[in-house]
């Protein structure tokens, strides 16, 4: 599996945090943890399935992925390719004038949310171009052509530091000090805008950093206690919700996410 990266142009750069093309010459089943960041896919060649929930279904041509709640694989066929368009946390309400909130827990197809002449001009220059920065351009061309007059509430932005600067670790009822807003209305506010709740957020976040400090020599229970988990057995079954597996598991085994 070949994964390269690469940043958005300054235009982008509040709501695209990078791209990915992913090429698998063998076949390759990669698993994918929850993420805070919701995902646009354009396949370049070969097919693409998810499995989760113990269903399997192709994945769209050209597709976005909202917040999980659990892992999922994802199944690149021989000889296949994809480019990812990884958002910022403000990123989908910059390009969708749906409620962010539409696409929790799915995949859904662009055609469903973009004019299809657009989108079919798209994978067609796509599928002709011959470089991974032609694409990328293309792509830049794509996004900056769907972009919505849609102001971003500076009270979300706000809302978003206090949550990743803790890691997640923040009581939800202590977001809304120092802001003129209510704990309901704020909730509302992130859903639509974000796409997801501010706990489910704050949990993927404290999950993440979990996951990002540990180490050979990090004591488990150390490392539950250090992202606020004030039990075990909370922190195990949360872990395992998100991940599939046990915590001694997932650090045990090499993980392809």
């Amino acid at each position: 599996m070949k994964i390269l990266s690469y940043f958005p142009s300054p235009e982008l750069l509040p709501y695209v945090q990078k791209y990915l093309i992913i090429e698998s010459e063998n076949g390759i089943e990669n698993r994918i943890l929850p993420n805070p960041h919701l995902v646009l896919s354009f396949q370049l060649k070969g097919t693409l399935r998810s499995f989760e929930s113990n269903n399997l279904y192709d994945l769209p041509r050209a597709g976005i992925a909202g917040f999980r709640k659990s892992a999922r694989k994802i199944i690149y066929s021989k000889n296949s390719s994809a480019l990812l368009v990884i958002l910022t946390e403000i990123g989908a309400c910059a390009f969708f004038k749906e409620p962010i909130s539409d696409f929790y827990g799915k995949t859904l197809s662009l055609e469903e949310l973009i004019p299809k002449q657009i989108l079919r001009n798209t994978e067609e220059q796509l599928f002709s171009c011959k470089s991974d920065i032609g694409r990328i351009s293309l792509i830049e061309n794509f996004l900056l052509q769907n972009q919505k007059e849609r102001m971003v509430d500076p009270i979300l932005r706000q809302t978003l530091l206090k949550i990743q600067k803790s890691n997640g670790n923040i009581k939800i009822r202590d977001l809304t000090q120092g802001l003129p807003i209510s704990l309901d209305s704020l909730e509302k506010k992130f859903k639509d805008s974000i796409g997801t709740t501010l706990k489910h957020y704050s949990n993927l976040l404290r999950i993440r950093s979990v996951i990002s400090a540990y180490s050979e020599q990090t004591n488990l229970t150390d490392l539950a206690y250090g992202a606020g988990y004030f039990d075990q057995s909370h922190f195990n079954k949360e872990f395992k919700l998100y991940t599939g597996d046990s915590p001694k598991f997932f650090f045990q085994h090499p993980q392809n996410w």
